[in-house]
């Protein structure tokens, strides 16, 4: 017969399961409103059974709370930063669309394009029925000074909104790169923290809402490996490898270590566009590699801003080298059969009149100026 002792100790260990339990509820209720934080539970599980000579063979003898764990879910996490990520493009091409469209407005009050080029339009009939008045030409000269402000006020307001959008991209850089020294500081405190056998739920909180914040700036993939002693594959140390990577796999932090990106600013022969202004900045990482700003998985506040900085670079330059020589001057000239139907009126090319960088095949070159060839219609083959 067992010891009026040993049922004792098992509801002990009742109790302290239990008081464990109101302990870790006091303290999620403590931080309702911490940003990030996660609900977290007593892990029990029943103690090991004592061989009794009885009949019925093993005895419970209570029960062990292991551990306080987060009531999380990475598959919900993995979707929550898939969206943000949307969420982040979305919210920066509303707020920027909506400044254009602000300075293309015309109404009853605010005098827009049609409305001064109506204006202009009417005083040049004007003139054309009474081309001896002095009065309808002036009248016509100082709309026609008005449609031209228009232009030039145009110009100025869109330059000043690409360098804004350039100004925000080398901020959110920048924040990239405050978040990779902060997530690679607490995985080295987690790993330290962990291999002591205790889950450190708060650094992991605090890790997870970081991800959370840069999800909004660029697309986030992240990684979480255990790892084994080398001297015995089967034996877990305690610590963990944890990767984040950016921008569809470009790896951004690898535990206790991260890759730095770095602005710098294009020259005056590296433009894309042909309006496009000076100093605007391409994205490498810190050991020189290139971070293409044209990639498709950028995502975030990032590839929104950049969209609104480069235009719709869907229709850029591109079609068939069909020829390469040396000019009279020495320099190298290359034939490209334009295919696209956007590339065959000459208004909608973009290439920089300054000379830039282009692409042929996977290298890039610079190139100081372009001519075309036209067909019998006026459209652009080469």
């Amino acid at each position: 017969m067992s010891s009026q002792f040993f049922g004792l100790n098992i509801a002990y260990t009742g109790l302290t399961a239990s008081n464990a339990s109101l302990n870790t509820t006091a303290n999620n209720i403590s931080n309702a409103e911490t940003e990030g934080y996660s609900r977290q539970y007593v892990k029990q599980t029943a103690a090991q059974a004592l061989q009794t000579n009885t009949t019925y063979g093993c005895a419970g003898a209570g029960v062990s709370a292991n551990s306080v764990e987060r009531t999380r879910d990475a598959f919900y996490d993995f979707k929550y930063w898939d969206n943000n990520a949307c969420l982040g493009e979305s919210e920066e091409l509303q707020y920027y669309m909506k400044q254009i469209e602000d300075y293309f407005t015309d109404t009853e009050t605010i005098e827009g394009f049609t409305t001064i080029f109506n204006d202009m339009y009417t005083a040049l009939g004007e003139v054309a029925k009474n081309a001896g008045d002095a009065t309808t030409k002036s009248q016509f000269i100082g709309f026609a000074g008005s449609l031209a402000y228009y232009f030039n006020s145009m110009a100025e307001n869109l330059g000043k909104l690409q360098t804004d959008t350039n100004t925000e991209i080398k901020n959110e850089v920048d924040q990239i790169n405050s978040f990779a020294a902060e997530l690679a500081s607490i995985n080295q405190q987690i790993n330290v923290i962990e291999l002591s056998g205790v889950t450190a739920n708060e650094l992991r909180d605090q890790r997870d809402l970081i991800i959370d914040k840069l999800s909004k700036i660029v697309d986030v993939e992240v990684s979480e490996m255990k790892v084994y002693d080398s001297n015995n594959s089967e034996r877990v140390t305690g610590a963990t490898r944890y990767q984040v990577m950016i921008a569809g796999g470009q790896m951004l932090v690898d535990t206790s270590s991260y890759n730095k990106l770095v602005c710098e600013a294009r020259a005056s022969y590296e433009t894309v566009n042909q309006s496009d202004s000076q100093g605007l900045f391409d994205i490498y990482w810190e050991d020189g590699r290139e971070f293409n700003v044209y990639s498709g998985q950028i995502g975030g506040e990032l590839r929104g801003l950049i969209e609104i900085r480069e235009g719709n670079n869907g229709e850029n330059f591109q079609g068939t080298v069909t020829g390469i020589a040396k000019n009279a001057a020495g320099k190298t000239e290359v034939t490209v059969n334009t295919t696209a139907e956007y590339l065959k009126d000459i208004n909608k090319c973009t290439l920089s009149d300054d000379g830039g960088v282009i692409r042929l095949g996977n290298e890039e070159y610079y190139y100081d100026s372009f001519s075309v060839d036209l067909d019998a219609s006026g459209n652009v083959t080469n």
